[in-house]
């Protein structure tokens, strides 16, 4: 007999081995028990969440004749049970070959016909969101008016492609991704099932490479298995992978975290020689920093990673070095490093290149600097005026701080000539002065009445720093008082006098 996949072999045939899917599963069964079946239902979630499974399954057990007594379950014994897939009332149809509009209109005629054995006459439409627009308009009105005896099932990994008039006739069912901890388990099950002996962490390490898919992570339990020798180890997993084992990337990783520059090169290019890829390098690397962070900060972390002994005892030896900040500055530089590199003429430098800007950082500036810019935003009421709420960034202890401030409402006023002053202009504090020095053009600008309305710049630019400020406010004059340049910049203000409140 030929070899048949793991995956294949050990598919679920009841409810009771569909895992991951509590959520569904109990809904599915209790439709059946309480003889609640809707006409349609649309299955949907990532690649090897049991969508397809349960479909069939459901299309067994809703004409099952003893599926009241197995709770919910096909029997397996009847004879609607034994038919498999030669059951002519359940009709299996890929999309992604079968979309056009010809076959949507056979599905419509056909429908009409009871069902020769069971109650329901069942259509799984597995990869249902290729079908074309056509076809779907084709089936619509069999949707929305469907015969007694019609059960439709849909399956889609892209439900978004799918109108929103399909979509409002389904009963819908979003599968999860299945927890790493249920992947291992059910995977040293099929182990056992099959006699290979195993490690806890390499069982987990396939599960964690699955990465929530079911026949991912049996599928490369499966390419495992065949790996010789008497018990299936960590190592051995990592080999068939061809992820960087901890080990290997170690030294890279202390490099970063170091910054050695030379090493973080040296061990960079002994591992591309080693045919490691750029991407998957890069991916790995995060990994291992983001397994550093969760042994900084997660007391339950050795049950969390599930790592042989040593490397987890290496990998909280590195993470007590290193502080969070750095290592969540090397996480974030690393994952947008990802989609970047699938485009870059040279993957190779700049994998590099964000190697050596983590390591030349603490992490520290920005990450505390984002702290304080989200405390201060908390604090703010929200019925605030926006104008007010540009105060809660100003240090009010700093000079350039109140500064800025003040440009902002300068600015605000849209005036040219009050803008002008930001260029000509010093400040500083000065114990309980906010001392304001100007050249000769801010000066006079700021101590003249300008027109009939008697405008006064200076008090407008007190009651700017005033915001800020609840102490002496000072002007002083930075420049020569006796320099004849004066008159000629008041002058080029127009019709203004110096000290003067009358306008002539």
């Amino acid at each position: 007999m030929n070899y048949i996949a793991l995956y294949r072999k050990y598919r679920p045939q009841t409810f009771d081995d569909v895992i991951g899917q509590e959520h569904i599963i109990s809904t599915l069964r209790n439709q059946i028990l309480h003889n609640k079946v809707s006409h349609a239902y649309l299955f949907t979630g990532t690649r090897g969440t049991g969508k397809t499974s349960t479909a069939k399954i459901f299309a067994r057990a809703v004409n099952c004749a003893d599926a009241q007594s197995h709770n919910g379950n096909p029997c397996g014994n009847c004879f609607v049970c034994n038919q498999g897939a030669n059951n002519i009332d359940i009709t299996e149809m890929d999309a992604a070959s079968n979309n056009g509009v010809d076959y949507a209109r056979d599905i419509r005629e056909k429908v009409q016909y009871p069902p020769v054995n069971g109650r329901y006459k069942v259509y799984i439409i597995d990869e249902v969101h290729m079908l074309s627009q056509g076809a779907f308009n084709a089936l619509l009105k069999t949707l929305e008016e469907p015969p007694e005896h019609a059960l439709f099932i849909l399956c889609t990994t892209e439900v978004h492609k799918i109108p929103a008039t399909i979509l409002s006739r389904c009963m819908r069912f979003d599968f999860r991704l299945v927890p790493t901890d249920v992947l291992a388990k059910h995977i040293a099950s099929i182990y056992d099932q099959e006699g290979k002996s195993y490690t806890a962490e390499a069982v987990n390490a396939i599960a964690q490479a699955g990465e929530g898919s079911v026949r991912d992570a049996v599928s490369i339990a499966d390419r495992c298995f065949a790996i010789e020798g008497d018990r299936l180890t960590y190592d051995d997993v990592m080999a068939v992978l061809g992820v960087s084992s901890k080990n290997s990337i170690t030294a890279l990783a202390k490099a970063v975290l170091n910054n050695d520059a030379p090493s973080i090169l040296t061990e960079t290019d002994k591992l591309v020689k080693q045919g490691k890829d750029i991407a998957r390098l890069a991916k790995d690397l995060s990994l291992y920093f983001k397994d550093l962070l969760t042994v900084k900060l997660c007391p339950t972390a050795k049950q969390m990673l599930v790592l042989p002994d040593e490397i987890f005892a290496g990998l909280k030896d590195i993470a007590n070095q290193t502080t969070t900040q750095k290592l969540l500055y090397a996480i974030d530089v690393l994952v947008g490093c990802d989609t970047t590199l699938r485009y870059a003429l040279s993957p190779l430098m700049l994998f590099e290149s964000a190697l050596l800007k983590i390591s030349s950082s603490s992490g520290e500036v920005d990450a505390e600097g984002l702290d304080r810019r989200l405390y201060r935003l908390e604090q703010q009421p929200q019925n605030m005026s926006t104008d007010t709420q540009k105060l809660f960034i100003v240090d009010k202890t700093s000079a350039e701080s109140i500064w800025r401030g003040v440009k902002i409402q300068l600015e605000e006023k849209n005036n040219p000539l009050l803008v002008g002053v930001w260029r000509d202009v010093t400040v500083a504090i000065n114990g309980n002065e906010f001392v304001v020095s100007c050249t000769r053009g801010a000066y006079a600008l700021l101590t003249c009445n300008f027109g009939k309305g008697q405008i006064n710049y200076k008090r407008e630019l007190e009651s700017a720093i005033g915001k800020f400020w609840d102490k002496t406010i000072t002007f002083v004059l930075a420049e020569d008082p006796n320099d004849s340049t004066l008159d000629d910049q008041l002058k080029a203000l127009g019709n203004i006098r110096f000290g003067s409140t009358d306008d002539k």
